[in-house]
């Protein structure tokens, strides 16, 4: 019955924090009954179990945007290769407290959890999407060690923490418990530090969306197609009067074909041009004789767009269709081009930044709907990883600006009819200038060789005794 109680709390504390939860101070506590369980005297297997159904029960709060949309052996691969990472990370710490003691753990721990997560990252479908370190960005004053190591910092501490408070529960001791407040504090106090920074400038940006306004993706419908373009272009008409600098349209509002995308292109240019804002926006169309999920960036009196290429794609749905694009693409305002999926992966991203050192990312995207704080939340970490802010308009989702902390400073629901979210996005430097972008995922590679390392000088110490 232990075990049982063990897997529920803990699976009761994934499911509402992390994956589609939203509750961003359980994912604290949410590892701690399981590893409590694993550091008692129960059977290896007993443990392995335990967290292995917790983590995968947690999961499977996924399937609330997924289930039906994704192929079943992704959704498989999505729920069940997190729960045995968790699980071997539980049994890596399980090994190492009784030889080396309980702050060694912790950091065994810490370091198998977040080595995992970085390994993780290293899948081409879906990057760092899945991990739990995305759950703080409810928490932004949490999230700045983000701009040092990374969304690898965030794992670390989750796994630090919980592991501490469930020693101390285990060993009856504040030692464990104590060293991990020390820890959580020092984290808080820095993020504490680097958000009392002030901007240097601001710049005035609406998004506008409607979840109804919608033409042909997949086929050829001229009419359909420019009857949404012009009612896109109706609502940016009505901005007039905001003085705005930048408008953020959703991603893939239609399929533009070859032979009418010129007058299509031109319908978005005096668009532009009649509130005299930068304005991007979503299509797909054919380049290269490849059809492409595309952002168009019309600025004021320049007729012909700059055209980026969405680069990753959503496994099967999109992968099927489009041809990824070559690379990044920045205006001579300094604004960045990305769209939705992109964000998930923060290798590239970091090299984005690196090279066209934006000062701010305009992302149009596309979500499921239920998953809409859930994926842009992810977008939200590369913003505090590279010092960027980002305006991102996603169709069945969230309407965001944050700032380069990861701030929301302004946010609402897509809906049927169309919406229209103002606001003044803080500005502060260039991305591509954080202690991550200079360093990479140094702290990923530094975590694979402390767990390995902890477990391994686990083993030999035992051998040693035993001799």
């Amino acid at each position: 019955m232990t075990a049982i109680a063990c897997a529920l709390m803990s699976a009761l504390g994934f499911y509402f924090s992390l994956g589609l939860g939203d509750l961003w101070w359980l994912a604290w506590v949410a590892p701690v009954p399981v590893l409590w369980f694993a550091f008692g005297g129960t059977r290896p297997w007993q443990a392995f179990f335990v967290a292995l159904m917790a983590y995968g029960l947690g999961a499977t709060s996924i399937l609330r945007a997924y289930a039906g949309l994704l192929p079943i052996p992704i959704l498989i691969l999505a729920i069940g290769a997190p729960a045995i990472t968790f699980a071997l990370s539980v049994m890596g710490a399980r090994r190492v407290r009784p030889v080396l003691g309980p702050v060694a753990a912790m950091f065994a721990f810490a370091a198998l959890w977040t080595a995992f997560d970085f390994l993780a990252a290293f899948s081409r479908e879906g990057g760092s999407v899945s991990t739990p370190a995305a759950a703080e960005v409810g928490a932004p004053l949490l999230i700045q060690s983000a701009s040092l190591v990374g969304f690898l910092g965030i794992t670390f501490l989750l796994g630090f923490v919980s592991s501490g408070i469930a020693l101390s529960l285990r060993l009856r001791t504040l030692g464990p418990v104590a060293v991990a407040f020390a820890l959580f504090a020092a984290n808080a106090a820095f993020g504490y530090w680097r958000m009392s920074a002030e901007p240097s400038g601001s710049i005035h940006v609406a998004l506008i969306d409607s979840d109804d306004t919608m033409g042909p993706t997949m086929h050829d419908d001229r009419n359909a197609a420019l009857k949404d373009i012009a009612a896109y272009a109706y609502q940016i008409s009505k901005l007039q009067s905001a003085h705005v600098s930048l408008i953020v349209l959703p991603e893939n509002i239609a399929l533009i074909a070859p032979a009418w995308r010129s007058e299509a292109q031109a319908r978005l240019a005096a668009a532009a041009d009649q509130v005299h804002a930068t304005l991007v926006a979503g299509f797909n169309t054919n380049l290269g004789q490849s059809q492409r999920n595309v952002s168009w960036a019309f600025m004021p009196g320049v007729s012909a767009p700059v055209t980026y290429m969405k680069r990753r794609l959503v496994p099967v749905l999109e992968s099927s269709v489009f041809t990824p694009g070559p690379g990044p693409q920045v205006l001579t305002n300094g604004i960045g081009l990305e769209i939705c999926k992109d964000m998930d992966f923060q290798a590239m991203l970091r090299s984005d930044e690196l090279t066209t050192k934006p000062l701010l990312l305009a992302v149009p995207a596309w979500d499921f709907d239920k998953d809409d704080w859930s994926h842009a939340r992810v977008a939200v970490l590369r913003s505090v990883e590279n010092g960027v802010p980002m305006a991102r308009t996603a169709r069945d989702g969230l309407l965001t600006l944050n700032d380069r902390y990861g701030r929301l400073v302004a946010v609402t629901r897509s809906t049927g009819e169309f919406r229209t979210l103002i606001g003044n996005l803080p500005l502060d430097g260039r991305g591509g200038d954080t202690i991550y972008d200079r360093i990479g995922d140094a702290f990923g590679w530094l975590c694979i060789a402390l767990g390995i390392g902890l477990v391994g000088w686990s083993f030999a110490r035992r051998g040693k005794t035993a001799a």
